[in-house]
């Protein structure tokens, strides 16, 4: 059974963080979630811990927004084997062809994140 050590949560909307740990822990199938507000806080929680399995990062945030994330975690070059999800309502095909230009994204799906989503991504990349 594929199951994620680290789960890290990237996004401003407290509803969408609470009903991720909540599929998260219906499945039982990550050890820790951890949850970040915007992107600056994800980048200081990655300074301070060991490197997530997998972290699922909205686009729009305040303060530091999903691509400025990103910039900053390739300049941090730590947790080479990290895979993101982009995790958003933005559907627009340039968002999406910008996510998929960072190394580290594997996914591009749209809230919610359901368990049927997460079964599938654990899966499809932490099947081992």
């Amino acid at each position: 059974m594929a199951h994620f050590n680290k789960v890290l949560l990237v996004d401003d909307d407290d509803a969408t963080n609470f009903l991720a740990s909540l599929a998260f822990k219906n499945l039982a199938i990550a050890s820790e979630i951890a949850v970040a507000s915007d992107g600056l806080v994800a980048c200081e929680w990655i300074r301070q811990n060991t490197c997530p399995d997998i972290i699922f990062l909205d686009i729009r945030m305040p303060r530091m927004d999903g691509f400025d994330f990103l910039d900053n975690f390739s300049r941090m070059n730590t947790c080479k084997k990290v895979k993101i999800i982009m995790l958003t309502s933005s559907m627009r095909a340039e968002d999406k062809k910008k996510a998929f230009a960072y190394n580290a994204v594997v996914e591009y799906i749209e809230k919610p994140l359901t368990e049927a989503l997460i079964q599938k991504i654990a899966d499809t990349y932490f099947n081992d």
